[in-house]
């Protein structure tokens, strides 16, 4: 049986038509995305666009509207999102909350991402975050290494402190990572909260010192020092975290996806998974992938460590001290 088309031609009268209903609804709704009265003049400015929808503007201000589709959807755009219209295309979705904000917003376009973010006590702001050809060109698969870090035992530590005991520990730690990837060939690095600890991406090509490349496009060198990175935050922090404590990280390498997520863009797939799965094993310790391992191999790294089943190994990062120019 074929496909029933759900896009439906409208004429003008219908458009309006559309108009009105979806004003009426968005009145006596509850929706938090709705706009305020003086969103649409009396008199909006209907224009019928090359692909059979409507765009519906206010005369005196251009970045308030409506998009009307055939398929039945009316994406609205104003405020501070609606602004960046004429410079990333028509939107594509209406407004979202926005991810690791507590007030905030972004919406898809024709050509790009934007987020709108209210600084309390600062300002509010909206501007484009990503730029692509089409709005199917969001997501893409790369090659990348994988690292998940996390503060043993926090949970169970944290119970008996105050926040910020709670969050001078996990500054320390943050600052025991970012002066440890503060390196010349670290020009690049994707890296999100965990809440006591990091996710963090380095694709191929990432690498801004060698020349030579593996399989996979990596750099020679590359691993070793996204390994070595790790290795310095745990040295560092394991020092000045508070007894009972420890560090733990998991490693690996893959193919893997990167999409958009929340107004963020991030990343999935089986490299992230298994990322996450081994870097619980490690206490004061640097879990690695076989693939790692190899890499490392490759680039002149003798490593040896205590053998995980199927998984990898778990080495002390002593391994990575001598200091080798990166």
């Amino acid at each position: 049986m074929a496909e029933v088309n759900k896009q439906v031609s409208m004429d003008e009268e219908e458009a309006r038509q559309r108009l009105t209903e979806y004003l009426s609804m968005l009145q006596e709704s509850d929706t938090s995305y709705r706009p305020n009265r003086s969103w649409l003049a009396d008199n909006p400015q209907f224009q019928r666009l090359p692909n059979g929808d409507w765009l519906v503007q206010n005369p005196g201000r251009q970045n308030q509207g409506v998009l009307l589709k055939r398929d039945g959807r009316n994406i609205p755009f104003y405020g501070a999102l609606g602004k960046l219209v004429p410079v990333l295309g028509l939107p594509t979705s209406r407004e979202y909350l926005l991810g690791s904000a507590s007030n905030g917003r972004y919406q898809y376009y024709e050509n790009g991402l934007a987020v709108w973010e209210a600084l309390e006590g600062v300002t509010d702001i909206g501007y484009p975050v990503a730029r692509w050809e089409s709005i199917n060109q969001r997501a893409k698969s790369c090659q990348a290494l994988i690292a998940f870090f996390d503060l043993r035992n926090c949970t169970n530590w944290s119970q008996s402190q105050d926040a910020q005991r709670i969050q001078n520990v996990i500054e320390t730690v943050e600052q025991c990572f970012q002066d440890a990837f503060s390196r010349a060939w670290c020009l690049r690095l994707f890296a999100k909260g965990t809440g006591d600890g990091f996710m963090v991406v380095s694709e191929s090509g990432w690498y801004a010192v060698g020349d030579k490349t593996f399989e996979g496009n990596f750099q020679e060198g590359h691993a070793e020092a996204f390994c070595r990175g790790w290795a310095g935050p745990k040295r560092t922090a394991e020092a000045k975290i508070p007894d009972g404590l420890a560090i733990g990280c998991g490693i690996t390498v893959g193919l893997i996806t990167q999409l958009y997520l929340l107004g963020r863009y991030d990343y999935i797939g089986p490299a992230v998974n298994e990322a996450a799965k081994i870097q619980p094993i490690a206490y004061n310790e640097i879990c690695m992938s076989s693939e790692v391992i190899g890499y490392l191999r490759k680039g002149g790294v003798a490593i040896e460590g205590k053998n995980l089943p199927g998984m990898g190994i778990r080495v002390s990062p002593k391994v990575f001290i001598v200091e080798r120019k990166l």
